[in-house]
């Protein structure tokens, strides 16, 4: 009988303590509601203060928001409620009422609904898409303090090494004291300018010390463009008015074209074009929708040619690496030896500068962002870039 009774205590004890918990957790709720209604009640007599002519009658002109809460607070209920001699209240609102009160109003340029909250904004800025620049990571870079660099390539070799005496000893001779042949070779001093690549873009000061992060997104920006016209420069820029004189323009020209021939076999040739002048291939370059149209080649079976699709193997051809990128013309490729074709000299590294020394931006308030770098690209072999089609039709 102990046991049980000892149980049956445990029991109503432990009942008893959840009802206190409940009990206080009710009180908790209620006395939040309570301040929270005081709160209500408070800002309807302030908008009541600034809005005279509401008199609380739905559709009489008034704020319907504040009506709806008049509504409620001198309903019985909500007397009740406050007075502490209800725990619970229902309050019954007309449609129409609650319709009018609650719906928020459309802005009528946006379309968005604003009424009932204020907007959130994501702290950065939604850039363009950004290229991946590629070309100038296949050379070899080094700094330079001239507006013109010079190379010496050595132009004609002629090779004319033999046994002495060759050409007249007998099988009886040794060859000795006969003359021994000569060979020649030629050289040529070329030289390239240091070109300036820039742009700017007008800002006002204000701007840019309201909104800190704008400085930044548009000096990133303004590095891209930059970086994004060197990349052209290097592949296609003619040399002229200042410009970079590009791979395409100093390029021998492909010449194992031939009909039907599909683009695996003509940059397999032009690989091979190279390895014909004693050069060695160090990659392709091609455009991103060429590329693609390889990687999507089958064979009878449907098996990719190129290659499980889930494997994440680099881009690449006959063991060599493919440069896809945007930058080339679709329907051209490049088959190139890097280390031979030609370097970088970089004058001064891309930067920004900021100055209000210009026009009338001083008593305007404008600022001129500036982007600029100086650079130089020498082409020291033009066999060992191989320029061409990727097809050739029947």
């Amino acid at each position: 009988m102990s046991n049980e009774l000892e149980t049956m205590l445990a029991q109503a004890s432990g009942e008893l303590k959840s009802f206190i918990t409940r009990q206080a957790t009710a009180n908790d709720e209620l006395t939040g509601a309570v301040r929270e209604l005081k709160t209500r009640i408070l800002d309807v007599e302030q908008k009541q203060i600034r809005n005279p002519r509401g008199d609380g009658d739905f559709g009489s002109g008034g704020d319907p928001v504040a009506e709806m809460a008049k509504f409620i607070l001198e309903s019985d209920g909500a007397k009740a409620f406050v007075g502490g001699s209800s725990k619970a209240v229902s309050i019954r609102v007309p449609a129409a009422m609650f319709k009018s009160a609650i719906t928020a109003t459309a802005n009528s340029t946006s379309g968005t609904v604003n009424a009932l909250y204020a907007a959130d904004r994501r702290p950065d800025i939604v850039l363009l898409p950004r290229r991946r620049l590629t070309i100038r990571d296949l050379f070899t870079a080094f700094p330079t303090n001239s507006g013109m660099v010079e190379f010496c390539r050595e132009n004609v070799l002629t090779n004319n090494a033999g046994p002495q005496g060759a050409a007249t000893m007998s099988p009886q001779t040794t060859g000795e004291g006969e003359l021994k042949n000569e060979s020649s070779i030629t050289y040529d001093l070329a030289q390239v300018v240091v070109a300036t690549l820039a742009h700017w873009v007008p800002a006002s000061k204000q701007i840019l010390q309201d909104a800190p992060m704008l400085q930044r997104v548009i000096g990133d920006t303004l590095l891209y463009g930059l970086k994004l016209k060197e990349e052209s420069e290097l592949l296609t820029g003619d040399g002229t008015a200042g410009s970079l004189s590009g791979l395409i323009q100093n390029s021998t020209a492909f010449t194992g074209g031939s009909t039907n021939q599909t683009m695996i076999d003509t940059l397999a040739k032009g690989a091979g074009q190279l390895v014909a002048a004693d050069l060695q291939p160090s990659g392709f370059i091609l455009n991103a929708s060429d590329w693609l149209s390889l990687t999507l080649l089958k064979d009878t079976t449907g098996r990719y040619l190129l290659g499980d699709p889930g494997s994440g193997v680099p881009p690449q051809l006959w063991g060599l690496p493919v440069v896809p990128t945007n930058s080339m013309t679709a329907g051209k490729f490049i088959a190139l030896d890097a280390q031979r074709a030609g370097f970088i000299a970089d004058r001064e590294d891309a930067n920004i500068q900021i100055s209000e020394s210009h026009a009338d931006f001083f008593v305007r308030n404008l600022v001129a962002l500036r982007c600029e770098e100086r650079l130089a690209f020498g082409v020291e072999r033009s066999a060992a870039i191989i320029y061409g089609n990727t097809g050739y039709a029947g």
